[in-house]
């Protein structure tokens, strides 16, 4: 077949950049096709690069922990019998794609830390740690601080050196930011600096242009608590199924985004797109971030399916095993902060969505029902719309008809 290059993949049309997070193959290995040879992390997720065809790794260019633009090589496949001399001019020969129209123009790259080596001479240089188990950032931050790569130990996967681990051998050195020896002093309270890991970077980029482009409104409302906390439990006795109360809000909101279908739109532009499904997404706290993986057409899933597909998309949000397809552009989005201890909290839009459901937690207040009153469980909801999409009126019909599923459990069946 041939010596083949491998290059940085593109998985969605906003992705610009990836960090190559670890190699599954090393050189001199003998891959099939479709084996599993890289992971690499996009702004959102954690992909798995698989090999397009049969052959050996002969050159693996790119370490693990670096940031590479769309279509920059990262290693080179080939036959058995290819030569060393072969393989560096097949190297020597490689020009990257132009993929700046399609990651959205410029040099993703730039936005990146500088190298801090070299803004700052030091004796000890990027060769001195070619043999070292270290992640870039720690190579940098060792070489600022003269800290000899002998001297430092790994706690991370593979015993690989962290920047925490230089920062801690740092501070066991007496070694201040500057490099210089530390004062002697009984206080100390250096910070463990830790770099945004690619999602939050993204999530911080997508939510101050959505906070700042997007005319942001929030209507506020109070549902009883109580039919739906009974629902729960006699779903529980009679049919054996253990539903959450986000599990039945996802179905109560999917009913409400189709009796009010100028709810449940994206907006690209100027156009407003008005879907016949209610795609939801789901807030997940990770711990690289947060994200939004979806559970489709939520309005003709049954409470037993809508359940068991937000269990599989927390756990594998949390293991970072989601796809492109569990993260691509819902309809509505809902943030749930009650199980925190959250009376209310108003959320941002997640665009091209124009509406996001805040949930807090539940309460008990007390209720005047005609028959001199009685304590009830009472549930704080905000509604954040988009004012270019949805007006005043359309949002508060929405919140009306999301009231009557929550009080009316019986119709999710």
């Amino acid at each position: 077949m041939g010596l083949r290059y491998v290059t940085m993949p593109k998985w969605g049309i906003e992705m610009a950049q990836g960090t190559l997070t670890e190699w599954h193959v090393s050189e001199g290995d003998t891959i099939t096709k479709g084996q599993l040879i890289a992971l690499v992390e996009t702004d959102k997720i954690t992909n798995e690069m698989e090999a397009d065809e049969p052959g050996v790794m002969h050159k693996i260019l790119v370490p693990e922990g670096e940031i590479k633009i769309v279509g920059e090589l990262l290693a080179v496949i080939g036959d058995a019998e290819d030569s060393a001399s072969s393989i560096e001019a097949f190297i020597s020969k490689f020009k990257a794609a132009d993929t700046s129209m399609a990651a959205g123009g410029g040099n993703p790259v730039s936005e990146a830390e500088p190298d801090v080596a070299s803004e700052k001479p030091a004796e000890l240089t990027k060769s001195d740690y070619d043999d070292v188990n270290i992640s870039p950032a720690a190579r940098n931050l060792a070489i600022n601080l003269s800290i000899p790569a002998r001297s430092l130990s790994g706690t991370g996967r593979r015993g690989r050196i962290s920047l925490q681990d230089v920062q801690q051998a740092a501070i066991a050195a007496g070694i201040t930011s500057d490099g210089e020896p530390a004062q002697s002093s009984d206080y100390s309270n250096e910070p463990v600096i830790e770099e945004l890991s690619n999602l939050r970077k993204t999530a911080a980029r997508r939510l101050t242009e959505a906070k700042a482009t997007i005319p942001h409104f929030y209507l506020r409302t109070e549902v009883n608590l109580d039919a739906m906390m009974q629902f729960k439990r006699a779903q529980e006795v009679d049919n054996g199924l253990k539903l959450s109360v986000n599990d039945l809000l996802v179905k109560a909101a999917a009913l409400a985004l189709i009796e009010c279908p100028d709810v449940n739109v994206q907006m690209h532009g100027n156009k407003v797109h008005k879907f016949p499904n209610a795609d939801i997404s789901v807030a997940v706290a990770t711990d690289n971030g947060l994200v939004t993986p979806l559970v489709r057409s939520a309005n003709k899933r049954t409470l037993k399916d809508i359940s068991a597909a937000i269990r599989d998309l927390a756990q594998r949000a949390r293991s970072g095993k989601l796809t492109h397809e569990d993260m691509a552009a819902g309809t509505f989005t809902i943030s749930n902060l009650g199980m925190f201890g959250i009376d209310q909290f108003d959320a941002i839009i997640n665009p091209p969505q124009c509406a996001i459901l805040a949930v807090g937690g539940s309460k008990k207040a007390w209720i005047d029902n005609g028959n001199g009153g009685a304590f009830a469980s009472i549930l704080s909801l905000s509604l954040s719309c988009d004012h270019r999409a949805i007006d005043g009126a359309t949002g508060a019909v929405f919140l009306k008809s999301l009231k009557t599923a929550i009080e009316n459990p019986q119709n999710l069946l």
